[in-house]
């Protein structure tokens, strides 16, 4: 594998351990490293192309010192790695095509399309999409949470792993977790495609696909909850609302003595984790032991 691909993964966190002894070993690795680690000098959390390598680009001319080689700008251009760690996302082009956003744990990120739709990306998410072909086919796929102000023209899809949500121009949020795929409709229409299944959405309705079942459902709310720092919940198993949790504060949890696969309604706030575990732990009775980001849920028995 080379260089740029080891790059490539490293960002993603997909590295294996063999990968990732290998990465370490190359003499440009504490150039990176350090770029990593100081990216919060990166101001936008809006992708700008153009500014961002900018200011990626004057970064590596004062690491120069450091790296075996020179670096070339196609060298750069091809790789075209931009962190922005202190807003909690990173980018990358691949081939000067592929577009990748990712969130962090803890973190959320506006991203603009190239036809001005906007999407609302949720903490530890990612998606991706074809820039140079955005205008003939609007597809992007995702994995994790986003919300989606779509602007009209031709159909929009949203891959996913579980299946596909297409739209012409509306609202809507997409959740995909392991085996839960959860599509909320605040304006307009929306298809979800799931097999050879396909649904049709309209505002106002939800539809939740968990371990290959569809559970419909309504909604009074105009936008998801988490964009004004509340994660919601509707008959949804326990451990997806641990696992939100700890995206949310990015902790570890452990829990105990207790069936993860309760089902639970209820929220929890996204700026007040002490707050936000009482809302969580409280219906069901549990109790709860936090140090620093390690939390422990039991019920004792």
């Amino acid at each position: 594998m080379d260089k740029e691909d080891l790059l490539i993964k490293w960002l993603d966190g997909e590295l294996n351990d063999a990968e990732l002894a290998a990465f370490k070993q190359l003499p440009e690795y504490a150039s990176y490293k350090k770029l990593y680690d100081n990216a919060s000098y990166f101001k936008s959390p809006v992708i700008d192309k153009q500014k961002q390598y900018a200011n990626f680009k004057s970064l590596l001319g004062k690491e120069t010192s450091t790296f075996s080689y020179k670096t070339s700008i196609k060298y750069v251009l091809r790789i075209a790695a931009v962190l922005i760690i202190g807003f909690g996302l990173y980018f990358t082009v691949l081939k000067e095509d592929i577009v990748k956003v990712n969130t962090l744990v803890a973190q959320q990120t506006t991203v603009d399309l190239p036809d001005n739709s906007e999407i609302l990306i949720n903490a530890d998410s990612k998606i991706k999409y074809n820039e140079k072909k955005w205008d003939k086919k609007r597809v992007l796929t995702l994995n994790g949470e986003a919300f989606f102000k779509v602007a009209k023209g031709r159909k929009f899809d949203v891959k996913t792993d579980l299946g596909t949500v297409s739209v012409l121009g509306t609202q809507f949020n997409v959740k995909q977790r392991g085996n839960l795929l959860e599509v909320k409709c605040f304006e307009g229409l929306v298809s979800v495609t799931f097999n050879n299944s396909d649904i049709k959405l309209p505002a106002g309705n939800t539809l939740r696909l968990i371990n290959g079942k569809f559970i419909k459902g309504k909604t009074t709310q105009l936008k998801p909850s988490w964009i004004d720092g509340k994660s919601s919940f509707d008959s949804i198993p326990y451990h997806e609302v641990l696992d939100e949790f700890e995206r949310q504060f990015d902790v570890d949890i452990v829990l105990s003595n207790f069936d993860k696969q309760k089902i639970f309604t209820g929220s929890f706030t996204n700026d007040n984790i002490e707050l936000a575990l009482k809302s969580i732990t409280q219906p069901f009775k549990l109790s709860y032991d936090l140090k620093d980001n390690q939390i422990r849920i039991f019920k004792y028995e």
